[in-house]
Order: structure tokens, then C-alpha cells, then sequence
């Protein structure tokens, strides 16, 4: 047994023996992959995108395909093993037939071909293409930006001004004019069913349609936006009286009537609690400015911070109804300072005398006298102790009555040029 192992060694040890040997293995690996080779298999070769070429005469007039962003084909190959097994999609190439012809916007079906689009070669097309043709639209490209309309319907309880809000007030939508075009308003419909009485939320798809009210299946366009959050806050709500603060005011005037003199408002309840004795002031009327006559000013309903107006108007009529009473001009030569320390300064007036325009009741106005109007000058925030000797300065002048004539006023905006120097 041993001999016959030593002379199994010595015939591998052999170098003739090992070459006839490697020889021979070498000629039936070399057998086995020539037969396989020469095998013809079909394989089928997916996921090919699809070459649309329009004419340059079409994309001079600014026109794109449309409709075949994910279109991917397949085709059956047949050769032989290696070679059909080695392909992918990049090496075949789909074309669309008819697309060199296109030179007008509209729907178009293609018949689709494949090609081969490498080196490789050795192989035939067994099948036709999958599928064998698309339809697409050719047009311009549009983009436009929409508002998102809020057309959700809830129910809100007795009391309650439910304020909503969306995520997104806004959509870009981009794609074929003909499309885009045919959009007329962008909206987000939806029900919340129960009464809203606090915050409460939800998601929504938005809704596209045309000028007739009708749903808009957008097939070939892309939206900036598909959906959003809508957010209902339910607040409370105070009815509120309008008013304006009175200045330059007579001690008793004709009634001042605010029109309307109350709204709706809704806020936050701090808010609200902060209004106080349930009034807010829109603004104030200067008696200066009111002749005798039916005075009527409009002014903005400015509201407090967080207040929503439930009303129908956003401004608001002032009438002073002032046609019963009469007006005549005084000349006044006597004045007095006010808020300034008289041992500390001296004040010079370089006018001498204005002329004035006096409103109120006829028969008092009849009765007035010059020395009836008290002019003075108001030096509140005027004098610092860095005065310099003989300070010029112009200062407006404020009026009032003596007891008998304090239901009249002075119309109009007086000034007074005056001297200021330090007292010695």
C-alpha cells in the first residue's frame, strides 16, 4: 500500500505529467463556457426611461412634453447568455416615433421603438416595447400663484367668533398653460362636525376649480402645496360701545353721537377683560375744529391688539351738530403764561393782540366781550435752567372763559411769538 502511494507521488511529481494534466483540465473549463456561451437566452430589460425629442421649431416657440416625467419602458432581448445577461437599461434606448412632427400644443399619442445605445451588440429584440405607446400633452410651460380660499363649514356656540387660520395661504401650481390657465380658484372645503367652542385643528386636501365651480383634475401639473392645516380658535365675543375723547371742549356742548356707537368684537378673554367699562375710544374730537354747523367726521375703528371687528363697517361718523349756534371774532390784547415760575423769568409777548373766532349759543355770543376770553401760553417742558438771556420761541396759545360763557369755544389754531430771559 505504501509503494503504491510513493508511486502515485512520483507520477504527480512528474513535469510532463503535470503539464499533460493542466492541459487537459484547462480544455474543459474552456469547453464548458463556450457551450454556455453560445446559448441563446431571452431576458427582458425594465425601468428604461422614454426619449421624447421635439423639433427645434417647437422648442423655439417655447413648447415642452408633458405627461412622461415617469414613464419607464421594458423590452425582451434574446442572444446569448453572456451578452443578454451583461445589459441594462442604459444600454437600449426608447424613442417616441412621432415626436420630431410635433409642432402644436395638444394631446398626442407615440408609438414607442427601442434601439440599441451601446457597444454591446450581440443581441436581437424579441418583443416589442412595453408599453407599445403613450399618450402625452405638448404646451407651453405656466406658473402661476394662487390664494387658498377657506370654505370649511363648522358650527360655533352662542357666544363664540370661531377665528380660522391655515398653514399655507398660498399655491404655486406649475405645468402646461392650457391646464394652469383653467384654474380659477384654489379652495379648502371640508366639514368639522360638533359645536366649536376652543381650538381644534385638522388636515386638509386642497381643492382646484374651474370658473364654473367644477373639480379640476390636475394630471400633468405639480403643486407647491397638496394639503394644509387648517386651525379653528374659538373666541369670545363682547358687543362694545365707540366712543371719542372730547378736547378743546366747552363746559356743556351739543351731544357728540358716534355712528354706530356699538359692535361685535371677538378676542382672547384677557383681552376683553382688559376693555374697560365695555368702550373703546376711536380717536379725539378738537372742539378747535368745529364750526357751527352739523359737524360730522369720520374716523377708523381702531381696535386693542388680538380684537377682531364682527362688523360690517370699518369706520365710524362723528356728528356734532352745532347749527343752532353762532360765531363771531374777537380781538384779544391780553395774555397770561402758564406753568412758568414768574420770579425766575420773564416773559416778553411779541404780539400784541390776535384776532379769534369764538363759537357758542347765540345769546351768548350776542352778550361776549374781548375781556370774556382768557389767552394764555402753556410753558409745561419749554424752559430748561440752561435758558439763555432773550429766548425766542413760539408757543401756541390755549383759551377759556370767564363763568358766564363757558358753553363757547375758540375755533382754530392761534400762535404767539415770546421773549424768555432769566430774571436778574
Amino acid at each position: 500500500m505504501m509503494k503504491s502511494n510513493s508511486k502515485f507521488r512520483r507520477f504527480l511529481s512528474n513535469d510532463i505529467t503535470l503539464f499533460v494534466l493542466s492541459m487537459v483540465i484547462a480544455f474543459a473549463i474552456w469547453f464548458v463556457i463556450n457551450a454556455n456561451s453560445q446559448t441563446e437566452s431571452n431576458v427582458t430589460i425594465s425601468n428604461i426611461p422614454v426619449t421624447i425629442d421635439l423639433p427645434q421649431e417647437a422648442i423655439d416657440d417655447g413648447l415642452e412634453v408633458f405627461g412622461a416625467e415617469d414613464v419607464i419602458a421594458s423590452v425582451e432581448v434574446t442572444g446569448n447568455r453572456i451578452t443578454v445577461g451583461s445589459l441594462s437599461p442604459s444600454d437600449i434606448q426608447v424613442v417616441a416615433l412621432q415626436s420630431n412632427s410635433i409642432i402644436a400644443p395638444g394631446p398626442y399619442t407615440l408609438e414607442l421603438s427601442a434601439k440599441k445605445n451601446s457597444v454591446k451588440t450581440n443581441y436581437s429584440f424579441a418583443s416589442n416595447v412595453t408599453p407599445s405607446n403613450i399618450t402625452v400633452y405638448v404646451d407651453k410651460y405656466k406658473e402661476k400663484e394662487f390664494t387658498i380660499v377657506d370654505e370649511l363649514v363648522y358650527k360655533v356656540e352662542e357666544g363664540y367668533y370661531a377665528n380660522s387660520s391655515l398653514s399655507e395661504t398660498v399655491v404655486t401650481v406649475s405645468g402646461p398653460e392650457t391646464e394652469v390657465s383653467s384654474i380659477d380658484k384654489v379652495v379648502v372645503q371640508g366639514t368639522l362636525e360638533g359645536s366649536v367652542s376652543s381650538a381644534t385643528s385638522g388636515n386638509f386636501d386642497l381643492v382646484f376649480l374651474n370658473a364654473d365651480g367644477e373639480k379640476l383634475n390636475l394630471k400633468m401639473s405639480t403643486v407647491s402645496v397638496e394639503s394644509v392645516k387648517a386651525t379653528l380658535n374659538a373666541l369670545p365675543i363682547l358687543e362694545v360701545k365707540l366712543k371719542v375723547d372730547a378736547i378743546n371742549a366747552p363746559k356743556s356742548h351739543p351731544a357728540i353721537r358716534v355712528s354706530p356707537n356699538k359692535i361685535k368684537v371677538a378676542a382672547e378673554q384677557s383681552v376683553l377683560d382688559s376693555i374697560e367699562d365695555g368702550e373703546i375710544t376711536i380717536g379725539s374730537l378738537n372742539f378747535s375744529n368745529l364750526l357751527n354747523k352739523n359737524n360730522v367726521i369720520t374716523y377708523d375703528i381702531s381696535l386693542p391688539n388680538g380684537c377682531k371687528n364682527l362688523s360690517n363697517s370699518t369706520t365710524a361718523k362723528v356728528r356734532v351738530d352745532c347749527s343752532d349756534y353762532d360765531r363771531k371774532n374777537f380781538t384779544v390784547n391780553s395774555f397770561s403764561s402758564d406753568k412758568i415760575d414768574l420770579t425766575k423769568y420773564s416773559v416778553v409777548f411779541n404780539t400784541t393782540n390776535i384776532d379769534v373766532t369764538v363759537c357758542g349759543p347765540a345769546e351768548l355770543i350776542k352778550e361776549m366781550n374781548s375781556s370774556d376770553i382768557i389767552c394764555k401760553v402753556d410753558f409745561t417742558d419749554k424752559i430748561d435752567e440752561n435758558l439763555k438771556d432773550n429766548v425766542s420761541l413760539e408757543l401756541s396759545f390755549s383759551f377759556d372763559f370767564t363763568e358766564k360763557y363757558k358753553k363757547c369755544w375758540v375755533y382754530g389754531e392761534y400762535t404767539a411769538m415770546v421773549t424768555v430771559s432769566k430774571n436778574k
